[in-house]
C-alpha cells in the first residue's frame, strides 16, 4: 500500500503505470502479496487523503492558514485551505514544503463569495482555533471572506501573498514601456515563423494566457541567450546555421537589447523580494534588510519606483507582526500543492472536479506504514462515497454518461466513484 501511494505521489507515475510495475517487481520479492490493481490504488489514495482531512488537528494560537481556489472543467471550483504552526516554521527558516502543510479544508463550491469563503474559515477555526494570520491573493471572495471573518475574530492578521503582489508591480512597470506590448507581438510572430524551421532551436517560449506578466522570466532568459547567438552565430554539430536566414527572422530582436536589459533589473528586484520573503518572511526589520539587498537596482526611474514599491508593500505586511515574530509571506508552497493536485488529476480532467480533491490531504500527510495503517483503518471506502455524495454530486463524466447513454427503464443509478 506504501509503496503504492508513494509511486503515484513521490515518483509522479501513474496510478496505472504504478499498478503495473508492481506487478513486475512482486514475484522478485519474498513472501510477496497480491498487487492492487490501479482502482484499488486510486481507493487507498483518496482513503488516506479523506482521513488527512478530517482528523483531529492540535489547538493552538500560533497557526498560519494560507487558502487559495482550484478550478478546473465545469463550474465548480475549490477552496483550499491549508495550516503551518509558525513555532515549526521558525525553526527551519527555509521555504515550505508540502510535508510541512496540514490540510484543514478542501471544500468544492459552485459560487465562491465572501460569505461562503468565510462560513468555511469557521469550519476551519473549529479545528485549530483562531490563527495568527491568514496569507491569501488579492481574489475578491478571498479577500471579502477574510476580512469578515476578522471582525468576528480579532488579532488576526490578512497578508498578501509577496509572488502576486510582484507581478502585478511588474504589470504596472511593463505597461508604462511602450515597447513590451510590441516585443510581445514580435515574440508571437518569431513563434509562428520559426517553430517548425530548422531555426526552432530559437523558438521563444510560448506564453502563459493567465497572469501573463509572469511570461517575463522565461522570455528575459530567452531574449538574452538569442541575442549572444546572434552577435556571434555559429554552425550546430552536423548542421549548418543560415546566417542570413537566421537575421531575417530574428533580427529585429537588436533593437530591444536595452529594454531587455532593463526589464531584467526589473525582474532582478521581483526575484530577491519574493526570495527573501520565501525565506525569512515578514517581520518587524523586514523592510530594512530588504533594502539593502536591492542596493544598487535602482538603474533608472522604472526600477526606482519598483524598489520603493516593494520596500513599502513589504513594510505594510510586515506592520502586524510581534517583536521577533516571522510571519509567512509566500504562498508558493499552495501553489505547487495545487500544481501536484492536477498533475494526478491528468487522468480525469475531462471529468471536471472529481473525487481526486482528496488527494490535497494525502500529498501533504506524513506518509509512513503506520500513518498509512492508521488512515486505513479508521477510513473505509463507503467514507469516500459519502463525502462524494456529500460534496460533489454527479460530476461532468457522469452527466456526459447519463446524457449519451441510451435511456431504459430498468437502468439503476451509478454509485461507484466514476458517478462523481
Amino acid at each position: 500500500m506504501r509503496l503504492f501511494i508513494q509511486g503515484v505521489l513521490v515518483a509522479r507515475a501513474g496510478q496505472r503505470c504504478v499498478a503495473a510495475m508492481l506487478r513486475l517487481v512482486a514475484p522478485q520479492l519474498p513472501r510477496a502479496r497480491p498487487t492492487p490493481c490501479a482502482n484499488t490504488g486510486r481507493m487507498w489514495l483518496l482513503r488516506v487523503g479523506l482521513y488527512e482531512l478530517t482528523r483531529p488537528k492540535e489547538k493552538a494560537d500560533d497557526w498560519m492558514w494560507i487558502l487559495d481556489h482550484t478550478v478546473q472543467l465545469g463550474g465548480m471550483k475549490a477552496l483550499v485551505i491549508v495550516g503551518v504552526r509558525l513555532s515549526q516554521w521558525e525553526k527551519q527558516r527555509r521555504p515550505l514544503r508540502h510535508e510541512d502543510l496540514t490540510v484543514l479544508d478542501v471544500m468544492p463550491m459552485r459560487h465562491s463569495s465572501g460569505p461562503a469563503v468565510q462560513a468555511r474559515l469557521e469550519v476551519a477555526a473549529q479545528q485549530t482555533g483562531d490563527p495568527r494570520a491568514i496569507l491569501g491573493d488579492g481574489g475578491t471572495d478571498l479577500k471579502c471572506g477574510i476580512t469578515s471573518f476578522q471582525k468576528t475574530h480579532r488579532g488576526v492578521a490578512r497578508l498578501y501573498d509577496i509572488k502576486h503582489k510582484m507581478a502585478l508591480l511588474l504589470q504596472q512597470q511593463l505597461e508604462k514601456d511602450p515597447r513590451w506590448a510590441k516585443f510581445i507581438a514580435g515574440v508571437n510572430q518569431t513563434r509562428a515563423r520559426v517553430l517548425l524551421t530548422d531555426l526552432a532551436f530559437l523558438t521563444p517560449p510560448e506564453l502563459k494566457a493567465k497572469s501573463r506578466y509572469l511570461n517575463l522570466p522565461p522570455l528575459a532568459a530567452w531574449g538574452r541567450n538569442t541575442l549572444r547567438f546572434l552577435d556571434c552565430p555559429h554552425d550546430l554539430p552536423g548542421k549548418a546555421v543560415d546566417r542570413k536566414v537566421l537575421e531575417e527572422k530574428l533580427g529585429w530582436l537588436r533593437e530591444y537589447r536595452e529594454a531587455l536589459y532593463h526589464w531584467s533589473v526589473l525582474l532582478a528586484i521581483a526575484e530577491a523580494a519574493e526570495h527573501y520573503v520565501r525565506h525569512e518572511g515578514y517581520h518587524a526589520v523586514a523592510a530594512e534588510r530588504l533594502r539593502a539587498r536591492l542596493d544598487g537596482l535602482g538603474i533608472n526611474a522604472a526600477a526606482q519606483a519598483m524598489e520603493g514599491a516593494t520596500l513599502d508593500f513589504v513594510a505594510e505586511q510586515s506592520a502586524p507582526a510581534r517583536p521577533e515574530e516571522r510571519l509567512i509571506g509566500s504562498s508558493e508552497v499552495l501553489e505547487s500543492l495545487i500544481g501536484k493536485y492536477k498533475h494526478l488529476q491528468g487522468t480525469y480532467n475531462r471529468g471536471g472536479m472529481t473525487p481526486q480533491l482528496l488527494a490535497f490531504g494525502a500529498v501533504a500527510m506524513t506518509k509512513t506504514t503506520e500513518t498509512i495503517s492508521s488512515a486505513l483503518t479508521a477510513v473505509r471506502t463507503r467514507d469516500v462515497l459519502q463525502w462524494c455524495r456529500q460534496h460533489l454530486g454527479l460530476g461532468v463524466q457522469g452527466q456526459r454518461r447519463h446524457a449519451f447513454r441510451e435511456q431504459k427503464q430498468d437502468t439503476k443509478p451509478l454509485l461507484s466513484l466514476e458517478s462523481f
